[in-house]
């Protein structure tokens, strides 16, 4: 009898990650989110963001994987992450992709992107979570719940 190999996911969570009025050039951090007891290999990552500006220029918003060594008591995390949401400033942390912020793009408008951390070598560890950077050319808009930051994990399943 034949068998094969199917996505298997499990069911979506939010990030708390504080987006209302980020300014361009600033990047923040989500809440670190434990996944020790799970031991999950991977994630899709979901935004919707509100732009607060009118871009004068294309720009884009990165994103970022951060994970930790120990969701209990981490002595490592990706580019010095705390444990909360909270401003970042990302150096060597691996961008799983960007968002692309074209001129047409108006106050209020929103932009979408959905990106696989499994792009990252490796699994996504005991503790993980991701940084958002704004490079958009304008502030994101002001009100925190027109912003959405989600994931699914997704784990490989024999059928």
């Amino acid at each position: 009898m034949a068998s094969e190999i199917r996505t298997k996911d499990i069911a979506k969570a939010s990030f708390t990650c504080s987006l209302a009025s980020l300014a361009n050039g600033s990047a923040r951090q989500s809440t670190m989110v434990d996944n020790s007891s799970n031991d999950r290999p991977a994630a899709l990552v979901y935004l919707k963001i509100q732009l607060g500006g009118d871009p004068t220029s294309d720009g884009q918003i990165n994103v970022y994987l951060l994970r930790g060594n120990d969701a209990s008591s981490s002595d490592y995390r990706t580019d010095g992450a705390g444990a909360s949401d909270a401003a970042i400033t990302v150096g060597s942390a691996w961008c799983i992709g960007s968002i692309f912020v074209a001129t047409a793009k108006t106050t209020n408008d929103y932009v979408y992107g959905d990106f696989d951390t499994g792009v990252v070598p490796g699994p996504l560890g005991p503790e993980w979570g991701i940084a958002i950077e704004n490079k958009s050319g304008v502030s994101l808009g002001s009100t925190e719940g027109n912003h959405y930051k989600g994931y699914v994990y997704y784990v490989p399943e024999s059928q």
